[in-house]
């Protein structure tokens, strides 16, 4: 008779700081149970969300506090048990934390990237590494701008307009942004005041633990030039912003006059986005994105 082979899922990190030869360091984990150097990583829990279990774990096994960036890919192999574990990776930018030794890690190293392959025990662990492409903690910058997802009427709404809030289509709208951005790398969440927007990403930054920075010149009516000086700050790293149609309006209207080019006919439908790139700095183009299917 043939047996089912169990498949587990597992989540871990590529924890990595900047060092002072211009590269960066990387966390390895020492685990006395198995007398290895590897990933912090750990199995899933039942119905959690498998980049929530990379952070958990990664909590667990080193205290310290990371920035989950993208998804780097999988190491697959089986276990001594005979099962198939995946182990999803994600570059993790550390932010604050001191290791504490643990019935699971006992030590940590930071090593230069260039080194990591040849301190790694593991072959599969090193393939994976090795298969990552150069200077993988740099993610190129962007903005991905947003329009909020359907609200409820204006004109049936009796209480003031900032605190009019998604419709039901909306925080539909808004689960199905955070599922296509929060495994991008993100580094800031940006909204406009109102609740509507800010309840548009909401659930990214819940998945990406970023906090939601409210600010003034996202909102309606403002000035598209402290709009567009806003954008170009985020736009040295990579940002989620939430917006207006307005302001939206306003403020492409300013950056297509100043020279940047737009790759599809100019629209704002709610939930859509525009990605904003470019290079040296600043912003050059833009790409439109309409609203995720729910």
């Amino acid at each position: 008779m043939e047996t089912m082979t169990t498949q587990i899922h597992a989540g871990g990190g590529v924890i990595w700081r900047p060092n002072k030869s211009g590269s960066v360091d990387v966390l390895l984990v020492h685990r006395p149970g198995y007398k290895d150097w590897t990933f912090p990583k750990g199995k899933q829990d039942d119905g959690e969300a498998i980049r929530m279990t990379a952070r958990r774990e990664v909590a667990e096994e080193t205290n310290l506090h990371c920035r989950l960036g993208k998804l780097l890919g999988t190491i697959e192999y089986e276990t001594g048990g005979g099962s198939d574990k995946t182990v999803h990776m994600w570059e993790m930018a550390y932010s604050h934390g001191s290791f504490k030794p643990n019935s699971e890690v006992d030590k940590v190293l930071w090593v230069p990237a260039e080194k990591v392959a040849k301190k790694l025990t593991y072959q599969r662990d090193r393939e994976f590494y090795e298969s990552l492409r150069t200077n993988w903690w740099v993610g190129k910058p962007w903005v991905q701008l947003i329009r909020h997802a359907e609200a409820g009427n204006r004109r049936t709404w009796t209480g003031e307009d900032q605190t009019r809030p998604l419709a039901a289509i909306g925080r539909q709208q808004a689960i199905a942004l955070r599922e296509k951005y929060a495994d991008r790398g993100l580094d800031r969440i940006v909204s406009s005041p109102y609740v509507r927007c800010v309840q548009t990403v909401e659930p990214l930054s819940a998945a990406t633990g970023i906090e939601i920075e409210k600010h003034p010149d996202l909102a309606e009516g403002a000035n598209p030039k402290a709009t567009a000086a806003l954008l170009q700050e985020l736009a040295e790293g990579r940002s989620a912003v939430c917006s207006h149609g307005d302001v939206i309006t306003d403020v492409m209207n300013y950056l297509v006059r100043r020279g940047v080019r737009l790759s599809a006919p100019f629209d704002t439908k709610k939930a859509s986005v525009w990605k904003l790139s470019g290079t040296d700095g600043k912003i050059t183009k833009a790409k439109y994105q309409p609203p995720p299917v729910v």
